[in-house]
């Protein structure tokens, strides 16, 4: 029950309705003991700003950042951490006590490690990234700066050239303007293709998943079904990672961040699966 002394965490987006955060992050914080509560925010992009300062003004701790706001919270914030501002995505805001809006980025980070617990060590090989919104800005910026080859593919080839440019510091990064076949020893899915949109679809052609060896899908559906990639991906042998688990491991280093807490990923990812 929420109470006047419950600390308030959330995840704003448009939509949020779907989201897994809420279930997953009070699974957290009750088995933490903290009286803290965490909720959807439904937020429109022409009021982002107002509804950022209207949260701190409220008293919330600190709030996550979904589609399609983390690229452009990145320009609102008062301060950016390095994760964050080498990607140029927020995923997670901390109100400071001073009044500073603080931005972080827990996507890149969380890619990374579930990828390296798939192939038991730091991946530095080839990627193939799906998308040139605000998660593949993270996924493409943490992969680029660990090393590997990163490739970036989009329905829009200009947004896909924007982005590797603007990452091409951080290692080797480049656009694609046709999928590559084979596609690459890991393959990232940042688009909403097979949960949000385009439910039944594939982000790529399942003939491209020859030879590889891990595929991450951030695409996931609130009734934690499979979506088709990672459905497919699993018949044709690849590791996967899915994008319950992917959101469990960035929740759980945002938990940490606002809480100062380590964060229980076994807890978190059972009740984003509905466990």
């Amino acid at each position: 029950m929420i109470t006047g002394t419950t600390r308030l965490l959330g995840v704003i987006g448009d939509p949020v309705a779907h989201s897994r955060s809420p279930v997953m992050q009070n699974a957290a914080l009750q088995a933490l003991g903290l009286n803290w509560a965490y909720v959807p925010l439904p937020v429109k992009a022409d009021a982002l700003e107002a509804g950022l300062r209207g949260l701190q003004a409220v008293g919330f701790v600190g709030v996550n950042v979904t589609v399609p706001h983390k690229e452009a919270v990145a320009r609102l914030v008062d301060e950016l951490r390095p994760v964050a501002k080498a990607s140029g995505s927020v995923n997670t805001v901390v109100f400071a006590d001073d009044g500073r809006l603080i931005g972080d980025s827990t996507d890149g980070p969380a890619i990374a490690a579930a990828i390296a617990s798939e192939v038991e060590e730091t991946y530095t090989g080839s990627v193939l990234v799906l998308g040139a919104g605000g998660s593949a800005r993270a996924a493409a910026a943490a992969l680029a700066a660990d090393g590997c080859t990163v490739r970036i593919f989009a329905r829009r080839p200009e947004a896909a050239a924007t982005l590797a440019a603007e990452l091409a510091t951080l290692g080797d990064v480049a656009a694609v303007i046709d999928l590559p076949d084979p596609a690459g020893g890991v393959v990232v899915n940042c688009t909403p293709v097979g949960a949000l949109v385009d439910r039944d679809g594939m982000p790529l052609p399942a003939s491209r998943l020859v030879d590889v060896r891990v595929v991450v899908d951030l695409a996931y559906r609130a009734d934690a079904t499979p979506t088709p990639l990672i459905t497919t991906a699993a018949e044709a042998g690849c590791a996967v990672v899915d994008g319950l688990e992917v959101l469990a491991r960035q929740g759980a280093k945002a938990l940490e961040i606002w809480t100062g807490e380590s964060a229980p990923l076994e807890v978190m990812l059972a009740a984003a699966r509905g466990a």
